[in-house]
């Protein structure tokens, strides 16, 4: 078997620090703002991304310790696998979100969308179009 071993290229600075308070789906998070620090070596990568544009963050479940096969949706629905969900005890621990960009300055990106906690590794953007 394969092992893949990624690095953040990125961390979120988000206004939620723990799982009982932060939204279940970026859909859910209002007009809530987070920022994605980029590490410096990546600052080029940002190029053409816009205020306005929507981008698939890829980040890790960083606070998840264990994966589940079958999980209870939204925690008290009905009993699903892990693949059917957006669970965050996931395999390989790896989560999207769609965030919708309102600015850039520098290797900070504001952004709107945020469903994630404070100090979570991004691992990729990618456009969402």
């Amino acid at each position: 078997m394969e092992t893949f071993c990624y690095e953040p290229i990125g961390y979120v600075r988000s206004p939620f620090k723990d799982r009982e308070h932060a939204p279940k789906f970026y859909t859910e998070s209002g007009d809530a703002l987070a920022t994605l620090e980029l590490l410096p070596e990546y600052q080029d990568g940002l190029l053409g991304v816009e205020p306005g544009m929507e981008l698939m963050m890829l980040f890790a479940f960083h606070k998840s310790d264990r994966h589940d096969l079958q999980v209870h949706k939204r925690g008290t629905g009905p009993l699903m696998g892990v693949f059917a969900t957006r669970s965050s005890r996931r395999p390989n621990g790896i989560g999207v979100s769609i965030i919708k960009v309102v600015s850039i300055d520098g290797t900070l990106l504001t952004f709107k969308g945020v469903d994630t906690l404070d100090g979570t590794p991004v691992l990729d953007l990618k456009i969402a179009e």
